[in-house]
């Protein structure tokens, strides 16, 4: 008896402690040219998300789809010549039931900060011994897709109550409005490739697609990221540097002109303070930009470019605004107004061909030489580039 109780001693000693869930969730939507700096945080419990009048979803038992192995699929009594890890045709091999859940839409949440709005993305964030991250972006937040489903951050099991007696809360589900099936095909035709979830063989490194990975549980913290924008304000995250000079034309090379700015100070803000240059005769003048990007190109969905200023020319006034794609300039747009103009231009294939050795390179060129009569004339008030991006799940 007496080895026995000790036998049970130790066991008791060597098992780990339940997990509490997460009460708390703290929501922080950061500066768009600061990726450090806060722009709006709240720390939200679940007893606030609970008293939240019409913001309580309830859906019934929720089941997802992990990952579907061949000899799973045998034993279900399917074909093996039609075995596909993604269950295209939802057979539901390895479809499991989570029960019954109440929670809170992240819509509802993110509102709490501002909301999200095109181009955002959105990190939640776990704790405990399996932290991990799940992105996705606005639109996955913001409107329903009839696959993917509302998005729900869920505080009451129907097995266990409330956190943080449920264990796995705060835990991210997907309730859609057909039936809460969250399967892997789902997720493949409700999100884009790289916010997929793959459960991984560490022994073959084979990769089986699995929607329950997605389902954050124990979250504590939810993060919002817009595009990242790019300028010469000051308190930014970014690098850029900043050129000028006179040009014989459309340069054929990336590094003309190449005068360093005395001070970039003015075209900070649109402020209506510029940076002028003046050509030497037979030439144009320019202003050249050069953006350093810390985003990986293959994770870049879009590079939109803005300039603001004026082209100055008695014969030939206006400006153009060009990016560099690996190998010469590439028109975006122009204008012939004297007047101060805003030209923009945005980049969404073939995104590697404009950063280049991590830079973005970009050139406001006058249109016009100049000659005895006139001086060809560039104003810069303000310039900025804004890069969308993503992260892979």
């Amino acid at each position: 008896m007496a080895l026995l109780c000790l036998c049970i001693a130790i066991a008791l000693m060597a098992a780990p402690a339940s997990a509490a869930g997460t009460t708390y969730v703290e929501v922080t939507k950061y500066a768009d040219n600061n990726y450090s700096t806060v722009d709006r945080s709240e720390n939200l419990s679940y007893t606030y998300l609970k008293s939240l009048d019409g913001d309580v979803v309830s859906n019934g038992d929720i089941y997802m789809q992990g990952p579907v192995f061949l000899d799973e699929w045998i034993d279900a009594g399917l074909n093996e010549n039609d075995y596909n890890n993604w269950d295209q045709t939802e057979e539901g091999v390895n479809l499991v039931s989570y029960g019954g859940h109440n929670g809170t839409s992240l819509k509802n949440i993110v509102s709490e900060v501002g909301g999200m709005t095109t181009g955002d993305e959105i990190a939640i964030r776990s704790v405990g011994s399996k932290t991990y991250t799940m992105w996705f972006n606005a639109t996955h937040v913001n409107s329903q897709n009839s696959r993917l489903g509302d998005l729900v951050l869920t505080w009451w099991d129907s097995v266990y109550g409330d956190v943080p007696t449920w264990g796995d809360g705060m835990r991210l589900y997907f309730y859609n409005t057909t039936d809460n099936n969250f399967t892997n095909w789902d997720m493949h035709e409700a999100l884009p490739s790289w916010y997929w979830k793959y459960w991984v063989n560490k022994t073959d490194n084979s990769a089986y697609p699995s929607a329950k990975g997605l389902s954050v549980k124990q979250v504590n913290t939810i993060d919002i990221y817009p595009p990242h924008r790019y300028d010469f304000a000051t308190g930014g995250d970014t690098v850029e540097y900043a050129y000028e000079g006179g040009v014989t034309g459309v340069p054929s090379a990336s590094n003309v002109p190449n005068t360093p700015f005395a001070s970039t100070a003015n075209i900070a803000s649109d402020d209506n303070q510029v940076v002028s240059i003046s050509a030497p005769t037979d030439q144009y003048a320019a202003q050249r930009f050069v953006f350093n990007v810390t985003e990986s190109a293959s994770n870049i969905e879009k590079l939109a470019v803005t300039w603001n200023g004026t082209g100055t020319h008695a014969s030939t006034p206006g400006a153009d605004l060009y990016i560099w794609n690996s190998s010469s300039y590439e028109l975006l747009q122009g204008s012939t107004s004297g007047s101060e103009v805003t030209l923009t231009g945005e980049e969404t294939s073939s995104i590697s061909n404009y950063v280049v050795n991590g830079n973005v390179t970009v050139l406001a060129k006058q249109k016009g030489a100049t000659d005895r009569d006139t001086s060809s004339t560039l104003s810069t008030d303000y310039v900025k580039l804004v890069v969308t991006h993503h992260h892979t799940n």
